[in-house]
Order: C-alpha cells, then structure tokens, then sequence
C-alpha cells in the first residue's frame, strides 16, 4: 500500500511538473466545439437552419471570435440534441460556457469512475489513480478543453451497464439517449444487446431519438435534410490531417483515395465481425464485452477525432487492472501511446516536454493500478512517455497548422453550403494538405487501440476463465443427517 502511495504520489508530481513548464494556451476561445453546438441552439430556436451558414450569424457575436474573417465551425450532431443546446443558448455565453464546464467536470468523475467498476473494483486508491490517469489522458483532455460532447458521451456509456438492473430501466434508456449525443461512440453499446432489459433500454433510447429528431426537424421529411448535411460534411473532412481513421492515415501515406477507403471499409468489417463474435461467445461478461468493443472502436471509424480516443479509457483501465505479466505489459503500454497526442506533437511542438510528463504521468496511474504486487516490468510502460522526445522533435520538423489561427483574412465565397465553406476554411489553414509524417504520428493511436484490443481479448478472457463459477461460501454442505438421545 505504501509503495502505491508513493507511486500516486510520483504521478501528481509529474503532472503538476507538466502545468509548470506547459505553454501559455494559444489565442482562442475556450470550449471551441461548444461554440458550434451553442450556435446550433440559438439558430433552431429562432427557425434559422441549424445545420448550414446560418449558425455563423451567432458564432461571429461570441467572444473571441474573429469576426472580420470567416472561421465557420458547422454542427452537424444529432437533431434530437438541438432543444438542449437551444437551453444553453438562452443564456449569455460566459454563463453558458460556464455551465457546460461543470457538466464536462461532472462527466469526466463519471468515466472515471465508471471505468474503475468496469474493472470490477471501485476502491478509494483505483479510483484516485485512475482520476490521476484521466487528467493527464491525452484524448480526455483535449475533449474537455474543446468543450466536446464526446466526454459527456464516454461517460453515459460508462453507465449504462451499471444500470442494466431491475428497477433502472428508465434510467439505462436516458444513458444511452446521452450517449447519442456523440452517435460514433454511441455505436458501441450495440455490444450490450444481451438480454431483455439492455435490448429495451437500448430500442427505447433509440425510438426518442428518432422521433424527438423528427420533432426538432419539423416532420420526417427534415431527415432527408438532415442526411445530405452528413454525406457533405463527410465527404468534405475525409482526408483532412485532423481525422484519425484507417482511410485518413491511408491517404496520407500516399494510397489513392479509392484505395485508402477500401482499406478502412475492410478493417471495420473485420472489427465489427470481430467484437461481435467475442460478444456472443458467452465468454465475456457486459463491461468486458464493453471494453473490448471500446478498444476496436477507433479502428471501425469512418470518422473520428483526437478526442474520440476518449473511449480507449475504459478498456485502458479495465485492462491494467486484470491483465497480468507480458498482456499488462502489452496493455499498459498501449493505454499510455493512446494517451499522448501524437499529431499535437507536429501542431505544437512548444509542448514537447509537457507532453512527454503527461505520458509519464499515465504510465504510473496505470501502473498503480497493476493487480500484481509491483515489479520492474510495472515500470515499462515509462518507455512509451522517453519515446515521446525524439518523436517529438522529429515531428517538429513537420508542422501542422492550427485552424483557425492560420486563417489570415480568410473570406468564404457568397454562395456554398455550410460543408463547401469549412472544406474551403481547412485548405486555407492548411489542415487539409497531406504529409506523411502526420499520417505515421496517428497511425501510432490507431496501433495503439489494436494492441490494447488484442491484450484486453486475452487478459479478460483467462481472468474471468480463472475465476470460480460460484463463490466456496455458495456451495450447500452436506451434513450427516441429525440424530437425537431417545428419551
């Protein structure tokens, strides 16, 4: 115990060493996406299109935005979310923003917490190093600095297998109705359609969502709307340097465009086939099912962001809590690559050295997490935050540009949806150029994910095949029959 004292301990100094020597933030505003879904509200909520140029109308009055150019950030999340961000719009943006933080702090406790049970243990020392690995969490982070629903997501999906229990019917259907909000993570609780209640729980969930959509569109007709904003805005941001897919890092790494999402619809297919079988084998239970599902997520895709890693968290801490030997090895060591944002290495190469103690600061929240009393091997992990430094430098010598700080006096043509506008905004920027090197610094999250997927296929399945099917103190003994004195 003292010795995992003493770890969590080394880890909190490693993150308050990372504040100290991390950068002045850049010029922008804070919760960048909630921008977007706050725009979105206000715009339904006077009739206006949610989902085209007119959410710029409201974007431009925020604080910090730069109205003299156009840096259009378009929404394109679910319709049935619309009256919730229409709620934050009533009020003025810095409450607003503010209200919106402390949703996200509440549902970053949440993942956290979540992912420990998931584990299957929820003690004061796990959940202290898995908060200390979740605040230094490179996807986590990043989420919460942009304000992204993703973490509001991560955390609902957390819940819903906690909630699968008599008497919480409405409350599992609420969780994964929340999970929506982000639908490519939301995808992932399909690995929890085993049994009466998650199947009712779930098609309930799914059944307010179509049809709340169909109210804040205006009728069934606004779904025809709403799909076309989908296939541009896909079609627009496909290749771009900040998509982290298999097609993405394909097409950066020179295959043709064709090629590149033949790869990507391959490799999902054999994801998908993949945790479905594992989810029927009847060898997993519903959080492990659930991590894996979440660990092979990212390599399914078709669209996806740094902050989209978020997911890995759960299967990143229920791995490093049951795996053991060279699998913990394997997993822990995937857990902390997921955790670092490679591509922020090429996009901000001032915060090498932050970076790099955020990276050591995981591999020892991990580490504490271990099930085995602590080893050398516990410490390998720390590899993955020295590689951090030459990367780091090697990736300096391929910057990145930031949207919108590369946009100058960037001005959209009159005409042109909301899709044409932001794919004109990412040329101009520059973050939809291709490089090599970007595609080899994402490449290195979407490994990570399929070596964390592979471990946590092995180490869950020995832990919970080594487990005893009922507990000693269940089995009935067999007494000799009572026999009594004659009187």
């Amino acid at each position: 115990m003292r010795l995992r004292l003493g770890g969590i301990a080394l880890a909190v100094a490693l993150a308050g060493a990372a504040l100290a020597v991390h950068p002045p933030p850049a010029p922008g505003i804070p919760f960048r996406d909630f921008e977007a879904y706050y725009a979105a509200g206000a715009t339904w909520r006077y009739h206006g299109d949610p989902y085209g140029r007119d959410v710029w109308r409201v974007e431009k009055t925020i604080p910090g935005v730069v109205a003299a150019r156009d840096e259009l950030l378009p929404f394109v999340g679910p319709p049935f979310g619309l009256p919730l961000w229409s709620a934050f719009s009533q009020l003025p943006w810095p409450r607003a923003s503010e209200s919106w933080g402390i949703v996200l702090a509440l549902a970053f406790a949440t993942f956290v917490a979540g992912s420990v049970r998931a584990a299957g243990r929820l003690v004061p020392i796990d959940v202290l190093a898995a908060l200390i690995a979740g605040a230094c969490f490179g996807p986590l982070t990043s989420g919460i600095a942009l304000g992204q629903v993703a973490i509001v997501a991560c955390a609902a999906i957390a819940s819903v297998p906690l909630l699968l229990v008599p008497r919480m019917a409405l409350a599992a259907a609420a969780a994964a109705l929340a999970a929506g909000l982000q639908p490519n993570l939301a995808l992932v609780l399909a690995t929890q359609a085993d049994g009466r209640r998650a199947i009712i729980a779930l098609v309930t969930a799914l059944a307010v969502a179509i049809g709340g959509s169909a109210v804040a569109l205006g009728g069934v007709g606004g779904f025809a709307h709403y799909f076309e904003v989908l296939r541009e805005h896909a079609a627009a941001e496909r290749f771009i340097a900040i998509q982290t897919t298999v097609a993405a890092v394909a097409r950066g790494l020179g295959a043709p465009a064709g090629m590149s999402a033949a790869l990507a619809i391959a490799i999902a297919i054999v994801a998908i086939v993949a945790v479905a079988l594992q989810a029927r084998s009847g060898r997993y239970g519903p959080s492990e099912r659930l991590a894996l599902g979440c660990a092979a997520l990212p390599l399914a895709l078709p669209f996806a962001h740094e902050h989209d890693f978020a997911i890995a968290f759960l299967p990143a801490i229920v791995v490093a809590r049951r795996a053991r030997g060279g699998t913990w090895v394997a997993g822990a060591c995937a857990a902390v690559a997921i955790g670092v944002d490679w591509l922020g290495l090429a996009q901000r190469p001032n915060e090498l050295e932050s970076t790099a103690l955020l990276a050591a600061a995981v591999a020892v929240g991990i580490a504490m997490l271990a099930p085995q009393p602590l080893r050398a091997f516990h410490a390998a992990p720390l590899a993955v935050a020295v590689a951090v430094v030459p990367i780091g430098r090697w990736a300096a010598a391929h910057p990145l540009p930031t949207w919108p700080n590369q946009l100058a006096s960037h001005l959209a043509f009159a005409h042109g949806s909301a899709a044409e506008v932001w794919r004109a905004e990412q040329l101009a920027s520059g973050i939809g150029g291709l490089d090599p090197a970007w595609a080899l610094l994402r490449a290195l999250s979407l490994g990570a994910c399929a070596l964390l997927w592979g471990a946590g296929t092995f180490a869950l399945l020995t832990s919970r095949e080594a487990m005893p099917r009922s507990a000693p103190s269940s089995i009935p003994l067999r007494r000799p029959p009572a026999t009594y004195p004659s009187v």
